[in-house]
Order: C-alpha cells, then structure tokens, then sequence
C-alpha cells in the first residue's frame, strides 16, 4: 500500500512538472535604448499581452546611450540588444567579438537634425558644439556620415558626449550645445531660437540604425524563446500600424507628455517607416553600414557579413506571419 501511494504520488509531481500551464515561462533580458517613442513597441508588445500570447516573459532595461547597451550586451548583462549597428560592427571588428545580428526593430533612421538659428548649412557647424550620446553611437555615426556625404571635414566640429536623446535635446534648448540629431520633437520644432536643419532618414536612406543582437551561442541556446519574442514584436508592431488612437494611448502610459504631441510623432513615425514591420534583418543595410564604418574608421576592418546576419529567425517569423506592407501615408 505505501509502495502503491509513492507511485501514485511521483505520477501526479510527473504530470505536473510536464504541464505547460505549470512549465516555468523563460525570460529574456532585453536591452533597448532610452525611453521614447523609438523604444516604447517594447512596452506595447508587454502591455498588450504580445509576449504573454507567446508564453515568453521579457525584461526590459533601458540604457541611456548606445555605447552604455552596448557594454551590457558584452558582458552579458542582457540575453539581447537592439542597439545602432555601427556599434555591433565595430564590437566584431574591433574585438573579434562572436555576435548575431537577427532582425531590427527600429530599422530606419529617426532623426531630426536640430540646431540654432544661426546654423544654416551642415558647413554652419564648423567651430560649434554638436552633442552626441558617445563616441560610435548612433548620433556620433550620423553626424559623421551627413558630414561625409556632403565633403565637409567632420573635425572642424566640437563633439560633446551628452546622453540620450531626451539629454541632447534639453541641453540643445539650455544653449549648452549648439546642435545635435534627436527624435522628432513638437516641442524642438516650437523653440524661437532653433530649427530643423534636415529629416535626416532622405539623406541617409540606406543607413540601419539599430540592429537586434545577441552572442551567437545565446542564439543557439534560446533560439525557441528568441523566435517567440521576435514574433510577439512584429505582431505588436503591425498593431501600432494600424491602431493609431490606442497606439498613442498605450504610449503615454510610459511617456508624459500630451496626446497632440505623441500623435505628430506618430505621424512622423509611420511617414518614416521607422518601426520593422517585418523585423527586417537586410543584408543589404548591413553591407552600407559596414563600408561606412570602414570609411570613417569607426571599425578598423571589414566583417564576414554573412556570417554576422543570421536569417533564421526572421525566416520562421515571417513564415509564419507572413509579410506585410508598410502603410501608405496621403
């Protein structure tokens, strides 16, 4: 009888452990850049229950600047980034470091270039005070590729390491820098004193901003829980496509400023293809990146693009999503 209640006991602990409504859901820590509308899908795909309908829970961490997430990354600190693909392609130059690029969230430039009245031309900023995020950032490769594409001489200019985007942007208003690239802003587009001086995503249209990466022996041990987390965001963001009023919504719960302010940078957004629709991960973009940072020395040496893109993710994804198109703007 004891024999038989031992049995009966280690059947029942069985089924349990093997019951998917008691398995343990994975997590994965993810890195994503400084709160704003460029990171908030993030939250929306949480809020909204994308990764709950995929069984996956995520941790958000957000990281001031680009070289801070990038750090984090390296050390492991996050499973995964989406962080500025000039920084993945310098960390496996410069470090032979073995990552995987898998996807983007945020795949076109966002940028609005910002500066002082006075600045009238990319030239006007010879002698100023340009604040980046840190040096091989984003801002710090964007201003360098405007630069180059227009032969001026990018150490003509002072650059000062600020922070995020919000940093830069304040300290431009405060009159401690003199320009800087920064998200679409109502309230920069109101200043008396400073203007846009250009949208930058037209004058850079094949630049890849941030790209999603993790170590490629991450991929290889996470792959399940990575593919569901990057299905979860690719259905989120076909959502905020097309669910405009509760996009805005869900986005002021993480962002305090006003519903006519979120809904121009909405607007800005969608007209700018800004969020991956597809989770794109572009070979194309990639190579463009690479042959940039050779160019401006921001990687001392090319990579095996081909082996830093892995596909396999976004191929499952959009197999089973299928692929969508982006939504025409009037």
């Amino acid at each position: 009888m004891r024999f038989r209640c031992c049995f009966v006991l280690t059947a029942v602990l069985l089924m349990l452990a093997g019951s998917p409504s008691r398995a343990q859901t994975p997590t994965l820590k993810v890195g994503v850049p400084s709160l704003s509308m460029f990171t908030i899908m993030f939250h929306v795909a949480q809020d909204k229950g994308f990764f709950a309908k995929e069984g996956v829970n995520v941790e958000i961490n957000h990281f001031e600047s680009g070289s801070i997430l990038m750090k984090a990354l390296l050390s492991r600190a996050v499973d995964i980034a989406d962080v500025e693909t000039a920084l993945v392609l310098s960390a496996v130059a410069n470090n032979d470091t073995d990552l995987r690029v898998f996807g983007s969230q945020s795949q076109r430039l966002h940028f609005a270039l910002y500066a002082k009245n006075d600045i009238k031309t990319l030239q006007d900023l010879y002698g100023r005070v340009f604040a980046i995020s840190g040096i091989g950032a984003l801002p710090h490769v964007v201003i360098l590729a405007l630069m180059d594409k227009a032969k001026l001489d990018a150490d003509k200019i002072t650059l000062v390491s600020v922070g995020g985007t919000g940093a830069r942007l304040s300290a431009l208003v405060a009159g401690k820098v003199d320009s800087t690239v920064g998200e679409f802003s109502p309230k920069i587009e109101a200043e008396p004193t400073l203007h846009r001086l250009a949208v930058v995503s037209p004058e850079l249209p094949l630049y890849m901003a941030q790209a999603t990466t993790t170590w490629a022996d991450t991929l290889a041990a996470k792959k399940d829980v990575i593919e569901k987390y990057q299905r979860a965001m690719v259905e989120a963001t076909r959502w905020a496509y097309t669910h405009k009023d509760e996009m805005i919504e869900a986005a002021q719960k993480h962002i305090p400023v006003s519903r006519e302010e979120l809904s121009k940078v909405y607007d800005f957004y969608v007209l700018a293809q800004v969020w991956a629709i597809n989770g794109e991960a572009d070979r194309a973009r990639l190579v463009y990146m690479q042959d940039l940072g050779v160019k401006l020395q921001t990687q001392n040496k090319a990579v095996d693009v081909d082996k830093l893109l892995d596909l396999g993710i976004y191929k499952n994804v959009t197999a089973k999503l299928g692929t969508r198109d982006y939504p025409k703007t009037k």
